[in-house]
């Protein structure tokens, strides 16, 4: 259980530091983002729900492990683009 519970966490902070990054560096460094920069926020932002909904669903350990790994899975396609 320990290891959902971190699967959870890494699964909803991951996404939230990532654009909170992209975004402080657009909106208060002045960087523009390039066009692969936008495709990349795409699965984070896909990501955010999913790990929410894993956390609502965390009384129901398998519902909640497959939202955490499709999380996981939406952040790994960001790394990859």
């Amino acid at each position: 259980m320990k290891s959902l519970s971190l699967a959870r966490a890494l699964a909803l902070l991951v996404p939230v530091l990532m654009l909170g990054g992209a975004y402080g560096f657009q909106y208060l460094g002045g960087l523009h983002p390039c066009e692969m920069c936008w495709w990349q926020r795409y699965p984070h932002m896909v990501a955010i729900p999913l790990a929410l909904i894993a956390y609502a669903t965390r009384g129901r350990a398998c519902v909640s492990a497959l939202l955490a790994g499709l999380a996981g899975l939406a952040v790994g396609i960001s790394g990859l683009i």
